[in-house]
């Protein structure tokens, strides 16, 4: 059973289901969901008897291994662990790369310690469920806690499992001067530290 970085409970639950065939998909979903965030990904090689609660425990207990050796890290941190999962599910969506991840985190928490809005689309893409090419300037305006352009601060929970890569990006970001980002057309990502210089990358890099 492969379950993939930065996705959400719910395709985890599809997922199981696509090969365990008495899966109970919904059972799980409801008892997950209260844990997006801490779901973790992987392969896990388990026997076809599993049940949603044998599914979820297995979950949990390799996200406590994995993180184990991160707790004073944790500990150390402004954000607490479940901020850091917030924001490292956002790094998931939002960012391609061992690389970007430490860039956007590193932005990010810029943006948090100004009180500037994060602008992220991946959190309007978690509560919509539809996918970031489908959001349209209406869903911009939406009223929810999850939309990050209306609202400073981050999201109320995780929008999906993050991987260790991600984790670290929040534990270990890469410092800079920059507060806007964009992913050009290309696929590479471009730093601005104001609003003018932004402008100038979208003219540049987004056709």
């Amino acid at each position: 059973l492969t379950l993939r970085e930065g996705e959400r409970a719910s395709h985890y639950a599809a997922a199981a289901k696509e090969v365990l065939p008495d899966f109970a998909e919904q059972e799980f979903l409801a008892a997950a969901l209260p844990y997006e965030g801490k779901l973790f990904p992987d392969t896990y090689l388990i026997p076809s008897s599993y049940t949603a609660n044998d599914l979820l425990t297995l979950l949990l207990q390799t996200y406590e291994e994995k993180t184990a050796p991160l707790r004073d890290s944790f500990t150390a941190h402004p954000l607490t662990e479940s901020e850091i999962l917030v924001l490292a599910s956002i790094l998931e969506r939002e960012a391609n790369s061992v690389e970007s991840m430490g860039m956007v985190s590193g932005i990010l928490l810029n943006r948090l310690a100004i009180g500037m809005a994060l602008q992220v689309d991946a959190s309007l893409e978690y509560v919509l469920d539809k996918p970031l090419k489908d959001l349209t300037p209406e869903d911009l305006e939406m009223n929810s806690p999850y939309n990050t352009y209306k609202n400073a601060g981050l999201p109320p929970t995780p929008i999906g499992n993050p991987g260790l890569a991600a984790i670290m990006a929040v534990l270990e970001p890469t410092p800079s001067p920059y507060y806007f980002y964009i992913t050009g057309d290309d696929g590479n990502f471009y730093y601005a530290k104001d609003f003018d210089g932004h402008r100038l990358n979208i003219a540049r890099y987004l056709r």
